[in-house]
């Protein structure tokens, strides 16, 4: 029922006026986080005559807005949008279905998720907040999601829009078989596609068949508003005949892909061949002065030595010399460690990283977990309530117990049949509680419940020391490396991050690897990392990153960054990215080749200006994804071997 006062204002100045203070009180309950306040404001718009259209883009999505270019500016952090976008949807659940009565036309449909295998949805449910705030009909399939769910609700809503998101480049290849199940269904062409994450870049995009991707939610959101407005009718794209005309074009091209693809089935296991071929004619090409497990100590240490270490973070991809599933590379200890040292054997690499997945913590902890038998694990199933969480014994029968036993057989193989280190590798605190409970549920109580979430992480801070102690009581590691990915500016602020896992991990996981006279290791594939915590408070010894030229506006850091300001007290290891070790053709290889050299000569010079000889691990970004070429791997490794022994004397002497 509309208001006297509004329908007898409706044609004066005051009205307008009225209006705009309801758009702005709109607005505000959004930025505030205000819930029940936007719901309740929606419907009074709607009681008062407000056009519902309006209501929410001049409203609800301003709001957002607002909230987004604060987020941009480093006046607001994720969690801060999750509560936004929790009010923002609050009123539109009151608008849209009036939308619809009043046949304001058909918005915009888009279909969005997180590829199978990665259940990293933040970037995704940003994605999602700013395209609903345009206008969009978002139909969010979560994360995990099955490739062919994507194309089965494109096809039933006549999407105009493919969002698909991966933070894992071990999951990324999987959006190019979303795009070829859209070429052979015929559909490719009625909808635009649009991929992201840190690790995609517009060179991956373009290579997969994807319309476009972008470094943040913002400009995503822009570009898919006015590229959908150039869309032709949706009954014209999503017609029989268009249909039919979208099959017949891509046929050839999917059968030239099929023909090569039949080719070379498995190109992991093939280049494992090829590579295991050369070795048995040839050996090792040359005879080194140091071990790589000297060599290694030595670049820690910052001793001198005769070129600098060289590893890509090749774990998953190695089963391919055994060969082996990723499903007993991930549970079978023996699986596990005979892929570590025929990798090390055969590549010729300086250590070993045992890496398995990110859900080990977490499964222990009672969360559902997959393990496809050619895929990574992943979290299926959250729990429900923070006091459901029990900390369980580091005992036979746990993941993480048959992972250190994995990881004890490795380090034996390794070391003595290679003279190289094995260096373990497991989940940190706030990592394994966000594997547990959803990201952003945790990011969201942060704000909203912060002494849950503290008491969580205390018990998990409990469970990971456990875990870190029982490696090295084991001797199961010559080295232990954690995960902790959350420590990101784009995520939250430094102080944030500080109370909900900074002191936790240096209060009591920094002392125990003190005790153990081991230095604290991290890897973190996050684009803005909070270094001077994880570095300079933590007394970090090794430093695993990642480097994102498209975001370095937003604080992304490179090896010139890195060592003036924490290599006296920090080896940093990185920074190829790994995306490009996926193409294994003349071309690919020889970017590597490139990179890599362009890299070595690139740090040399830079440890020597500031005082320094060896802190440094060739490497790449992230994990080399398990289901890509093993030739792209040994191309870095054969360069840093021929190249780096001279280039060593000439800068160091």
């Amino acid at each position: 029922m509309l208001t006297s006062n509004y329908v007898e204002l409706k044609s004066s100045g005051v009205y307008e006026i009225m209006k705009e203070e309801m758009f702005n009180k709109l607005a505000e309950a959004v930025a505030s986080g205000n819930k029940e306040k936007a719901a309740e404001l929606s419907k009074q718009a709607l009681d008062e005559g407000i056009d519902p259209q309006e209501a929410l883009v001049n409203g609800l999505a301003r709001g957002m807005n607002i909230m987004s270019d604060k987020y941009e500016n480093g006046e607001a952090f994720v969690p801060h949008l999750l509560i936004s976008s929790g009010a923002m949807y609050g009123g539109m659940e009151i608008l849209i279905p009036h939308l619809k009565k009043e046949g304001s036309g058909r918005p915009a449909t888009g279909v969005i998720g997180t590829i199978e295998g990665d259940v990293h949805d933040i970037g995704k449910n940003l994605v999602k907040t700013m395209l609903s705030a345009s206008g969009f009909n978002m139909i969010d399939l979560g994360n995990d999601v099955p490739l062919e769910d994507f194309v089965n609700a494109a096809k039933e809503n006549k999407a105009d829009l493919i969002s698909m998101s991966a933070l894992m480049t071990t999951t990324m290849v999987g959006m190019e078989k979303v795009i070829e199940n859209l070429q052979e269904e015929g559909i490719r062409d009625a909808l635009i596609v649009m991929v992201g994450g840190a690790p995609v870049s517009e060179e991956f995009a373009e290579k997969i068949g994807a319309d476009s991707t972008h470094p943040d939610s913002m400009t995503a959101s822009d570009w898919a508003t006015n590229a959908v407005k150039k869309l032709a009718p949706a009954e014209e794209r999503w017609s029989d005949e268009k249909i039919s005309v979208g099959k017949v074009k891509y046929r050839d091209i999917l059968a030239k892909k099929k023909a090569t693809s039949e080719k070379t089935k498995d190109i992991g296991l093939e280049t494992a061949k090829e590579i295991m071929d050369e070795f048995e004619k040839v050996g090792v090409k040359s005879k080194e002065e140091m071990t790589h497990i000297d060599r290694v100590v030595s670049s820690l240490g910052d001793k001198k030595v005769d070129r600098l270490p060289v590893y890509p973070l090749a774990c998953g991809v190695l089963r391919k010399f055994v060969p082996t599933t990723y499903r007993d590379y991930t549970t079978d200890p023996e699986a596990f460690a005979q892929s570590a040292y025929l990798g090390v054997k055969y590549m010729d690499l300086d250590m070993f990283v045992g890496l398995v997945d990110l859900s080990i913590t977490s499964s222990d902890l009672g969360c559902d977990i997959s393990i496809p038998d050619e895929d990574t694990p992943a979290s299926v199933g959250h729990l429900d309530d923070y006091e459901k969480i029990e900390i369980p014994e580091v005992k036979e029968g746990t993941r993480i117990y048959e992972l250190i036993q994995a990881s004890k057989l490795a380090k034996e193989k390794l070391n003595k049949g290679l003279n190289a280190p094995f260096v373990a590798f497991h989940e940190g605190p706030l990592l394994t509680l966000t594997q547990l409970m959803g990201a952003d549920r945790v990011l969201m109580d942060m704000k909203t419940n912060p002494d849950v979430v503290l008491d969580a992480v205390d018990k998990i801070t409990d469970f990971v020391c456990d875990i870190s102690e029982k490696f090295f009581e084991e001797d199961a590691c010559d080295g232990l490396c954690i995960d902790n990915l959350w420590s990101n500016n784009v995520i939250m602020s430094e102080d944030d991050y500080w109370t909900f896992e900074g002191k936790f991990v240096k209060d009591r996981h920094v002392p125990l690897f003190e005790k153990y006279n081991q230095p604290y290791m991290i890897h973190s594939c996050a684009d803005h990392v909070h270094y001077d915590t994880q570095i300079k408070k933590f007394g970090t010894g090794l430093f695993s990153y990642a480097y994102y030229p498209k975001l370095r506006h937003k604080g992304s850091k490179n090896y010139a960054d890195l060592i003036p300001k924490y290599g006296d007290m920090c080896c940093m290891m990185g920074e190829v990215d790994p995306i490009k070790f996926i193409d294994h053709s003349s071309e690919g290889v020889q970017a590597i080749e490139n990179d890599t050299e362009e890299l070595l000569k690139g740090v040399l010079p830079v440890l020597k200006e500031n005082g320094l000889q060896s802190k440094y691990v060739m490497s790449s970004g992230c994990e080399i994804p398990p289901g890509g070429p093993l030739n792209t791997v040994k191309a870095m490794v054969d360069v840093v071997k021929k190249i780096g022994p001279d280039l060593q004397k000439e800068t160091m002497g």
